[in-house]
């Protein structure tokens, strides 16, 4: 027993020493020079402005768990859910916007600092700060994930297992409690993202259409005062809303593993180990994260002033697989030390999973990189106007989707067979939920590469803006040339994950509703052609993601009309020499639409599972999650890649000198289009398709209980 105690530790030291490093990363940025007193007042008001958005999201996210709170008191008092539930979901929503506070506080008061380094020192030493910056961000995700599960199992462990009852009866109180906790951190990153989302893309595609295409401005040129607000949206939606997404698919995965290994172990003296696994994975990755974050930092600083896009964008993926490397290695002799010589199919299932992570990441590249030809064709086709480039980068878009379904479906077929799952589901699926998890245990540094991103593309904006000598801009255009590539296998590790994640937690809970039903004596038939009630469900998880889609890009849509309008009116004004601009309007404007925006979605995700299951029955459920991955999954690769390729092509053009050419100009609309596919709409569906899944188990007891007294 004390080995296992000190198993339960480890997580706690892996967040520590992550937490430790996050602080130090942060005080080595914050000792570099901000610039001068214009670009300070710049990143101060990117800062002020995205305070103030998170602050109002807040405050409608509040009333929205104060209700969600009130129906679970409800459901605790007639016996459906415990009370720890109640802290637990409260819990899992509050880590989740602060680790997107951080992340934005961090990202803001770095992007000066890289813009005077970029100035003074050039191109490799604003890599570095950026890419420090950046790793501060990825391992404070890895402290939250680590410390709120590794929390919350010990004090619900040692609270259930002071009666000493039996360690399966204490175990089963756990994981259904740590359910909820996900349910808590999924709907804060629901909010954060798709809200983050709506924001900075309205005010992006206002800025581009209204700047770069009507008026013939450069981007994040000073005399567009909406600059401020597109610039504000990449620290809310990019950062804010990228950390808080990454903590709920990380943190999920994690809780649905412990949730499978319980119901495959749970008559097995492997039990606790089983549940055990999953963190210390997890914490493998936060370290792995840790060694090739130095690495690439060293490599970095030596490249001084002979750094280049390729040189970059190559030593930070190279980084990526370092990290997959070594997570595998951890993995290897954590589970032969933990489960034994006999277990160690979970440790093949998990390399499965990270090689799933790394080759969606890679295709999703191969769509969305300039290097390659369908980006390159998407920015050839702007010689025949904005109609063509659209369609071009739509098919494109639909055509990536096809290759990344196929290593889901060879992971998750390879994951679960492995384990053993033909002769033995629920350890199948265990093997399953174990890939998600290594899948996802290189988070810290996919943050990393992925919210170096924004912070470039901030840089590039206060060099801009604060009217610096060209080649500054220049610059810091390289560095976002290399965040572009490296965001685009950050996502496609998420949209993966997510995928893995939502097929064991949907098997998870076709498993627990058999549990259920067999007490009440009732029969789910998974069968098409004998209950057409399944059918309907899965009609219904199919057409979801596109309602998601459509409200959210209907959102995005009115409001970038009203930025449009309002920054025609204040450029004309401004030209004129009749005021100086105001971009709290903006911001106004876009905050606003951002908060109208994610109610009825976050309405609809809570209630969509429990009317599904009132009316058409457990079955009718499991057919909801299965509809909502299939069409979700193929929604949220489709989205990402169109929207990355057509941003992609204008900045190739761009690039090329087009700027100000009717190419260019095509180009913008392309982009325009694009964004709110890629950066709103498409990163929703990765939260949509887990919390679909989580909230319908969390829910079964209540579902199943009056679906049987009403039907039966």
């Amino acid at each position: 027993m004390s080995g296992m105690i000190v198993l339960r530790i480890v997580p706690f030291i892996g967040a520590f020493i992550a937490l430790i490093l996050a602080v130090v990363f942060t005080k080595l940025v914050n000792k570099k020079n901000r610039g001068n007193k214009r670009m300070q007042e710049i990143s101060d008001a990117i800062y002020i402005g995205s305070r103030a958005y998170l602050n109002q999201q807040a405050r409608i996210m509040i009333i929205f768990f104060i209700v969600i709170e009130v129906l679970f008191f409800i459901m605790v008092k007639f016996g459906f859910l415990e009370y720890p539930s109640l802290l637990a979901f409260a819990t899992g929503g509050g880590f989740s916007i602060m680790i997107g506070y951080i992340a934005m506080w961090i990202s803001t008061r770095t992007n000066s600092r890289v813009t005077q380094a970029a100035k003074e020192k050039g191109l490799g030493e604003a890599m570095n700060i950026a890419f420090t910056a950046a790793s501060a961000s990825g391992l404070i995700l890895g402290v939250v994930a680590l410390f709120d599960t590794a929390l919350w199992f010990n004090v619900l462990f040692w609270w259930y297992g002071r009666s000493g009852s039996d360690l399966a009866v204490n175990l089963d109180h756990v994981v259904n409690i740590l359910v909820t906790f996900t349910i808590g951190a999924s709907f804060a990153a629901f909010f954060m993202r798709t809200g983050g989302g709506i924001f900075t893309k309205a005010a992006d595609m206002g800025a581009d259409y209204v700047g770069k295409v009507e008026s013939g401005l450069r981007e994040d040129d000073y005399r567009n005062p909406a600059t401020i607000a597109d610039n504000v949206g990449d620290n809310v939606g990019d950062v804010g809303g990228m950390n808080a997404d990454s903590l709920e698919s990380w943190v999920g995965a994690i809780i649905s593993a412990e949730f499978l290994g319980f119901l495959a172990f749970k008559d097995s003296p492997m039990l606790l180990k089983s549940i055990l696994l999953p963190m210390l994975i997890s914490t493998a990755g936060v370290f792995a994260s840790i060694v090739a974050i130095f690495i690439i930092k060293g490599t970095v600083s030596r490249y001084k002033q002979n750094a280049t896009v390729s040189k970059l964008t190559s030593t930070t993926l190279s980084g990526l697989f370092i990290t997959s490397l070594l997570v595998i290695l951890f993995s290897f002799f954590l589970t032969w030390y933990i489960m034994g010589a006999g277990y160690m199919y979970i440790f093949y299932a998990s390399i499965g999973g990270l090689l799933a992570g790394f080759l969606i990441g890679l295709f999703t590249l191969l769509y969305t990189d300039a290097k390659f030809r369908p980006t390159r064709n998407i920015a050839e086709s702007a010689k025949s106007g904005p109609a063509t480039l659209v369609v071009n980068g739509l098919a494109y878009g639909m055509e990536s989707t096809v290759l990344p379904a196929f290593i889901v479906i060879i992971s998750m077929v390879f994951s679960f067979y492995i384990s053993g799952g033909s002769s033995n589901v629920q350890m199948g699926l265990y093997g399953v939920s174990v890939a998600a998890v290594a899948m996802l245990s290189v988070s810290p540094f996919a943050i990393a590469i992925d919210v170096y991103g924004p912070i470039a593309d901030n840089a590039g904006g206060i060099a801009e803006m604060a009217e610096l000598d060209p080649e500054v801009r220049k610059t810091t255009d390289k560095l976002d040339a290399v965040g572009n590539t490296t965001a685009a296998i950050g996502k496609g590790i998420l949209i993966g994950s997510a995928a893995i994640t939502a097929i064991a937690l949907g098997q998870a809970y076709f498993s627990k509703i058999g549990l259920l039903t067999e007490k009440m004596g009732l029969s789910v038939i998974i069968d098409f052609m004998k209950d057409p009630k399944i059918l309907a469900g899965l009609f219904v998880g199919v057409i979801i993601p596109f309602l998601f889609t459509s409200l959210l890009i209907g959102s995005v849509g009115k409001a970038a009309n009203k930025v449009v309008i309002e920054a025609r009116k204040q450029i004309k004004d401004m030209m004129a020499g009749k005021s100086k601009g105001d971009p709290k309007t903006f911001i106004t404007i876009v905050t606003r639409a951002a908060q109208r925006g994610i109610i009825i979605p976050g309405i609809l995700i809570f209630a969509i599972p429990v009317v599904v299951g009132l009316l058409l029955g457990p079955g009718g459920v499991v057919a909801l999650i299965m509809g909502t991955l299939l069409s979700g999954f193929a929604l949220a690769i489709f989205m990402a890649n169109s929207g990355g390729a057509l941003d992609n092509a204008k900045k190739k053009i761009e690039e090329e000198g087009g700027s100000g050419t009717p190419e260019h100009s095509a180009s913008v609309v392309g982009d325009t289009v694009g964004d709110p596919l890629k950066d709103t709409a498409g990163p929703s569906m990765n939260i949509l398709i887990k919390l679909i899944s989580v909230v319908s188990i969390e829910t079964a007891v209540l579902v199943v209980t009056l679906y049987g007294k009403l039907f039966h």
